[in-house]
Formats: C-alpha cells, sequence, structure tokens
C-alpha cells in the first residue's frame, strides 16, 4: 500500500477542518413582542442553546443606548416601551448580532 502524499493530507485536513466547524457554527437570535407598555425579548442561538446571563440592548436610531439587561435562566428580558424609534440587538461577540427593529414588532 502507497503511503499518503502530502497534498492528500493537506486536503484530509482541510475537509476534517471545514466539517467540524459547520457542525459546530450557530448564530445568535432574538424574538421580541411588543406588550401593552413593555418589550418582551427571547434570546438564543440558532442550535437552540440557552444565552441565559445574556445583555441585549435597546438604541435609539441615533445609536443611543436607552436600555441594557441581561437575560434571565429563561433567556428573557422585558423592557419599558422606549418612545420614538429604536431597534433591540442581541450581540454575544462572534457571527453578526441578532437585530429586531421596533417596525419589525408583534403588537398584541
Amino acid at each position: 500500500m502507497q503511503a499518503p502524499t502530502h497534498r492528500a493530507k493537506v486536503m484530509t485536513a482541510v475537509l476534517v477542518l471545514c466539517t467540524s466547524t459547520a457542525a459546530h457554527a450557530h448564530y445568535p437570535t432574538l424574538d421580541c413582542q411588543a406588550a401593552t407598555e413593555v418589550l418582551v425579548c427571547k434570546a438564543g442561538y440558532s442550535d437552540g442553546s440557552s444565552a441565559s446571563g445574556e445583555t441585549v440592548k435597546v438604541f435609539s436610531y441615533d445609536d443611543e443606548l436607552l436600555y441594557h439587561q441581561q437575560t434571565d435562566a429563561h433567556s428573557m428580558v422585558q423592557f419599558t416601551y422606549p418612545q420614538g424609534e429604536f431597534y433591540i440587538s442581541f450581540d454575544p461577540g462572534h457571527d453578526q448580532a441578532a437585530e429586531v427593529d421596533y417596525i419589525e414588532l408583534k403588537t398584541p
């Protein structure tokens, strides 16, 4: 049996790295709804894992920080409904942040 060439070893290593990275890749998710005078949001990850203890922030369209709060044991946060235009952001520091614009909110 012939020993694998250097090129074959490199290609095998690249293939293993690519498939293992894809299997572990996940991105942040954020689901928010407007209730009477409050915003209720659930943060998480695309693989279904919890985001408890993570920070969710509310910004004005001028990027002024209006509120920030850590998620509870159920990955939930609740904010007073802001005046004006705003967006909610969950940015765990990798990949892209999950954001919800106030226009996208489901209202009761």
